[in-house]
Order: structure tokens, then C-alpha cells, then sequence
């Protein structure tokens, strides 16, 4: 099974139960197929870089998911006669791009648990009054002249 992403941008002249009518149909032909689903979003309605057929806003939708190639080809001649998608993209992810995908989203988790223990860290030091950061002054510091 090999990981695919589509991207396709319905029109935005339909309504948003419409949108996910349509969202849903597209997951059912992937799992009819024998594909799976691994995300699918609704990113809503964005303003189009140019005209495509005639609409300047569409509605984005992601989906990933795993399948055969043959799947991919079906899908994009959904996509070609559907009336209801302007344009679409479906992305191949070969096992070196998923590798670095999986090792970015670790590095990130582990920034995120590294931010966290260090704001752990400066709150308990605010509570036990530590000045770490803040300069104190001597009484001979503040009139030399005296």
C-alpha cells in the first residue's frame, strides 16, 4: 500500500453540508476501494491565487490515505468529472519523505516537552523568590558619593 495525499478545492458556491457530503463521498470511494484513511480535513473557504473556472474562493479539502496506485488513477477521474471540484492534486509520499515527516513531528514534540520543563523550571523558581536573572544591588551601590 503506498501513502497518497489529495487536495482538492470544491466550489464555494455550495453550502457546507454540502461540502461534507461531498468530503464524505470521496472517503467512501477510498474505503471501497481498499483504501484507508489516515486524515482528512476541512480547511473551509480560501481566496483562489487566480480564477479557476470562473470562482476566485473555493473550498480546500485534504485527505491522506493509503492505497494501490490504481485507486489514485480512479480517484483523479473522479475528480476530473465531478462537478463540484475546480481543481485538485494528488501528492505520492515515498518512505523517505514519510521518514523525514515522522523524524520533524518527533523533533517537535520533543521542543515542545523541552519549552514546557523550562517554564516548569523558571515558574518554580518565581516561587521560591529567586532572582537568577535579576541583578542585586549593595547599599554601597546606590551613592558613591556619600
Amino acid at each position: 500500500m503506498r501513502t497518497y495525499e489529495a487536495l482538492y478545492i470544491v466550489r464555494p458556491d455550495i453550502k457546507d453540508d454540502e461540502i461534507q457530503a461531498v468530503a464524505d463521498s470521496i472517503q467512501a470511494l477510498v474505503t471501497e476501494a481498499g483504501g484507508t484513511i489516515v486524515r482528512s480535513e476541512i480547511w473551509g473557504k480560501r481566496k483562489l491565487a487566480y480564477e479557476v473556472k470562473h470562482f476566485t474562493e473555493g473550498c480546500y479539502v485534504l485527505l491522506r490515505f493509503e492505497s494501490d496506485a490504481d485507486l489514485a488513477k480512479r480517484l483523479e477521474n473522479h475528480f476530473r468529472i465531478s462537478e463540484s471540484v475546480i481543481r485538485y492534486l494528488i501528492v505520492y509520499f515515498d518512505e523517505k519523505t514519510l521518514r523525514l515527516e515522522a523524524e520533524q513531528q518527533a523533533k517537535k514534540e520533543a521542543e515542545v516537552a523541552a519549552g514546557a520543563a523550562h517554564r516548569s523550571r523558571d515558574d518554580d523558581g518565581d516561587r521560591r523568590g529567586g532572582r537568577s536573572d535579576r541583578r542585586r544591588r549593595d547599599d554601597d551601590d546606590d551613592d558613591e558619593d556619600d
